[in-house]
């Protein structure tokens, strides 16, 4: 088992801790595996605004989600060398700090 540190968008955060997301779409450089942990550090600014030029900021919360599932590209519209990974928060879960 790996853990593995991920820049997480704020809204995409959100939603794993409400339980709308359980998934993760990601570049498979990481070597994904069944059982491993993601921990998931909530940034500042979105993927998009850090494009932009806004800097790479953690506000401290994290949540520590298995990887359940895997689904490796290419298929059903999955790039090569990208997966999807399903993830679940317990619901009595309280993100870190």
């Amino acid at each position: 088992m790996k853990r593995h540190e991920l820049k997480t968008d704020p809204a995409v955060f959100d939603a794993v801790m409400n339980g709308t997301k359980t998934f993760e779409i990601r570049k498979n450089d990481r070597d994904f595996q069944v059982g491993d942990e993601l921990v998931l550090r909530q940034t500042k600014h979105t993927g998009e605004e850090m494009a932009q030029g806004a800097p790479l900021e953690y506000t401290g919360a994290f949540w520590t989600v298995p990887v359940l599932g895997i689904m490796h590209g290419p298929a059903y519209g999955l790039a090569d060398g990208w997966c999807i990974l399903s993830i679940k928060c317990s619901v009595d879960q309280e993100p870190g700090q």
